[in-house]
């Protein structure tokens, strides 16, 4: 057997093994909402829908940039057949929304102009769930964090990069989960789940870095789930999914 078909039998395992885990921590959560913008939480909804559920979903728009997910959620909906909710946010919206942002996520922001146009966006779709009373919202956090999502991971040593993983696994920033808790709203991560934390952070470096994009057990997985076009999109922020990325919010 060559290197590269034993490459891709491990890679494939390792896909299988993370693909039940996320089905088990997607299962046991009960959500009947999502957010949906890039790879990580499109990968969690097609899980969801996998297994008979079909979670409202919330797509948040800034009406003054240039939302680049738009054109994926509206795919993905009509792919899966799932409800989709396009929250519009405009710079009014911004304006009067910062001081309650800053409540929610200020002690964590050090960067503001760069966290604060992303946390915006957490903090309209978690908002806005609220309001149409979801019970619980399925969350993409993590993909980045634990597959590797990031250019300056791929660029680390593998046992640099494992060393990353781990500590952003354990003790990373998620925003999304602060204004969560902030807005009381009721979130579930799967990616951050012990069940499949315990699989991913077994994942070797090669079968995460891929062609060099990032997360390729994640875009694998999508593509097998009939999602070829989510899973070979570039990395988007959540501020460039929403159009928020030229924005600068200061208090």
């Amino acid at each position: 057997m060559g290197s590269s078909v034993r490459y891709r039998a491990t890679c494939w395992a390792f896909e299988e093994l993370l693909l039940g885990a996320l089905k088990k921590a997607v299962a046991r959560s009960g959500c009947d909402c999502a957010t949906l913008s890039g790879i990580d939480s499109t990968l969690v909804v097609a899980v969801a829908k996998s297994l008979g559920l079909s979670p409202r979903c919330y797509t948040v728009v800034f009406t003054g940039g240039l939302p680049r997910d738009l054109v994926y959620a509206e795919y993905v909906s009509k792919w899966l057949n799932l409800e989709l909710r396009y929250v519009l946010i405009d710079y009014d919206y911004l304006r009067r929304t910062l001081d309650a942002l800053l409540r929610c996520v200020g002690e964590a922001a050090h960067e503001l102009c760069v966290e604060l146009r992303n946390d915006v966006v957490f903090y309209a779709a978690l908002s806005e769930a609220k309001r149409d009373g979801c019970r619980c919202v399925l969350l993409g956090s993590g993909g980045d964090e634990v597959f590797a999502g990031y250019r300056f991971m791929l660029e680390l040593p593998d046992e640099d990069l494992e060393e990353r993983r781990d500590r952003y696994a354990r003790g990373g920033r998620y925003p999304e989960l602060l204004v969560a808790r902030c807005l009381g709203v009721n979130v579930v991560a799967p990616y951050l789940s012990q069940e499949v934390l315990d699989v991913a952070l077994r994942i070797p470096a090669s079968c995460l870095r891929g062609s060099g994009e990032g997360k390729a057990v994640l875009r694998e997985l999508l593509a097998r789930l009939g999602l070829e076009p989510v899973a070979r999109r570039a990395k988007v922020p959540a501020e460039g999914g929403a159009g928020t990325d030229s924005v600068c919010l200061t208090p």
